[in-house]
């Protein structure tokens, strides 16, 4: 008597879509700012209340003009050490 097929965990992860995957799925950008956390608007980086700040690889990162020292600053530490940015919690 032959088994039946068994699908591999490489199949069956290829076929459920992954949480990171369907958290993408939404209709509107979700922003906050790397330094408070706080929820950016899109129509914020218009009116100027937010910005966007570069590291040197030329990555951008989101910030309240409040906030924008602060910002630049972990960016700075970013740069000079090479880890990740450390990012505040997001709040909205």
């Amino acid at each position: 008597m032959k088994r039946k097929p068994v699908m591999t965990k490489r199949e069956r992860k290829a076929l459920t879509p992954t949480r990171a995957a369907s958290a993408q799925t939404h209709d509107h950008q979700h922003i906050h700012c790397i330094s408070c956390g706080r929820h950016l608007d899109p129509s914020e980086f218009e009116t100027g209340t937010a910005t966007a700040l570069k590291c040197q690889h030329g990555s951008e990162f989101p910030s309240c003009v409040a906030c924008s020292l602060t910002s630049q600053r972990l960016l700075d530490e970013h740069d000079k050490s090479g880890q990740p940015v450390k990012t505040a919690g997001a709040w909205h």
